[in-house]
């Protein structure tokens, strides 16, 4: 099925507004028939825009997170992924590769 850019990115921006889980939304497209990609620099500068916007969102999301794990461990130094560094009671290979 294809997949239109433009409302891939509004229904990702929806789903995070509503607090839902997108992984269904991203599990489900397949990125070789995405259409509509930007063609001119305005579109490409509007994409840009948009997918700031979804970031900012993302981080929203995230900030509570942050704060929680910076509360667990008071005094701790940044890491150098640039987060805090994790209290010994949370595995340090959490949400990682191995």
């Amino acid at each position: 099925m294809l997949h239109s850019l433009p409302a891939l990115l509004d229904d990702l921006e929806q789903k995070l507004m509503a607090a839902q889980d997108p992984l269904p939304l991203l599990g489900g497209i397949r990125w070789q028939e995405v259409i509509d990609w930007p063609k001119t620099r305005e579109e490409a500068a509007w994409l840009k825009g948009k997918l700031d916007a979804i970031q900012f969102l993302i981080n929203g999301l995230h900030a509570p997170l942050r704060a929680t794990l910076q509360r667990l461990n008071p005094g701790a130094t940044y890491a150098p992924r640039g987060g805090p560094s994790l209290p010994p009671s949370i595995s340090y290979r959490y949400g990682t590769r191995v």
